[in-house]
């Protein structure tokens, strides 16, 4: 076990005069292990539970590939254990910021993870994988692949069946930019961007949405259910449920090259959805990839914040609340004050308020990125950004309670990148 605190660090609040003390209505403490701080490390993603359970998942690059790390905290982030290779097979795992993988915990210390990988076979495809951990994360069970399409046709098709099979799925085919998210009853749900059905060289302009759901805790997945044959390709959807089954999904929309924010709603555990739809058309139209996508948390018994990046006129980071019939619940406003840019936005539950986050750059230290962070209340009111790190991006959050949640994001320190974790403690108000 390694000591988590390890004395001062730098956490920048905007202004050109150097660190200052945090504004009022949080605390920040780090909890960046010690053996990160020296390791070249990218694609961070954080977990936690109200139990004091903490996962970290990293990714590492050498001369054979990437592999994906997992590191586990069972005293709220005072320790963590030593960090153990996730993928099986070396070098295999196919991660980007957009694209990372993540780890969720769930119902009595369940943690699963979910991460794209190369196939180990010559034909250059790449699956969804997931592993379960029934002890949060102390060990990891077998990993099962998400996509049904990896063994090629499915068993008992005559032969004219197989042959339109083989017609009709590329053998090379990606699957990537995995969400995941448990159900009250230990089931897990799972999104993600598909290309089965995509044929030519290089990424085709839109991507298939293909949800599954697990209802062994992640060890077997169901049949491939396809929610949408036009998503952005490049935009990782993002899920999360409630208490009572209830599941909602966040995605970009590629329909005529236009990024829309999209929403779908299930009732049923993500059996079906009974809603889909587009929340708010910004009609920004890219013949590209745009490599954001949105994010969205209950923090309501009807529905949450959805937030989402924009190249419309003015672009920027925008918020909406959703209901759970999957319409908006009320205007967009813009997270533009104090910023000049601001992408790639995050959101993690603080009971009915919200933490939300953006890689940003201030308007009072243009010349830096930071991960920009700030709270939603239920009554609609934002508190002042609080900027963290140095050369700071990638962020990722998770929540812990009502009051409090982590964050994690990488820092560029010459010609490294280094991963920073930090627990955000909201003050309470007089």
């Amino acid at each position: 076990m390694r000591r988590a605190m390890l004395g001062a660090w730098m956490i920048v609040i905007a202004g050109c005069g150097g660190p200052r003390e945090a504004p009022e209505w949080a605390s920040v403490r780090e909890l960046t292990p010690g053996f990160l701080l020296g390791l070249e490390a990218r694609d961070p993603a954080v977990a936690a539970d109200g139990h004091g359970r903490v996962a970290i998942t990293y990714v590492t690059r050498d001369s054979t590939g990437r592999d994906l790390w997992l590191t586990v905290s069972s005293d709220s982030g005072a320790t963590f254990s030593a960090p153990v290779r996730v993928n099986r097979t070396p070098g295999h795992v196919a991660s980007f910021p957009e694209g990372r993988p993540l780890p969720v915990f769930g119902p009595g210390g369940a943690l699963a993870l979910a991460w794209a990988e190369r196939r180990a076979d010559m034909s250059r495809a790449v699956d969804v994988l997931v592993c379960v951990s029934g002890d949060g994360g102390a060990t990891l069970g077998p990993v099962a692949t998400v996509n049904d399409d990896a063994g090629g046709p499915p068993p008992g098709l005559t032969r004219r069946q197989d042959a339109a099979w083989r017609r009709t799925h590329n053998p090379s085919a990606f699957h990537g930019f995995p969400a995941l998210t448990y159900l009250p009853d230990g089931a897990l749900f799972s999104a993600w961007l598909d290309e089965r059905h995509a044929f030519g060289e290089g990424e085709p302009p839109t991507s298939e949405l293909y949800t599954a759901v697990s209802r062994d805790g992640g060890r077997t997945w169901g049949p491939n259910a396809m929610l949408s044959d036009s998503a952005c390709p490049c935009c990782r959807p993002t899920a999360t449920g409630d208490a009572r089954g209830r599941l909602v999904l966040a995605y970009r929309d590629g329909h005529g090259f236009l990024r829309d924010p999209a929403l779908a709603v299930s009732l049923d555990g993500g059996r079906s959805f009974a809603r889909d739809t587009v929340l708010w058309p910004d009609r920004w139209r890219l013949e590209a990839c745009p490599d954001q996508g949105p994010a969205i948390a209950w923090s309501r018994p009807d529905g949450g914040p959805y937030l989402w990046y924009t190249g419309a006129s003015p672009a920027g980071v925008y918020v909406m609340p959703w209901r759970d019939d999957g319409v908006a619940a009320g205007l967009r406003r813009a997270l533009t004050d104090d910023i000049v840019t601001a992408k790639s936005p995050r959101v993690a539950s603080l009971g009915d308020a919200s933490l939300i986050g953006v890689d940003a750059v201030p308007v009072r230290d243009s010349t830096h990125t930071r991960f920009a962070l700030r709270a939603l209340d239920a009554d609609g009111t934002l508190t002042p950004w609080l900027f963290l790190g140095a050369d700071a991006r990638s962020g990722w959050l998770a929540g812990v309670n009502a009051r409090a949640a982590l964050a994690c994001w990488i820092e560029q320190e010459g010609d490294r990148l280094r991963v920073r974790v930090a627990r955000i403690e909201r003050r309470r108000r007089a």
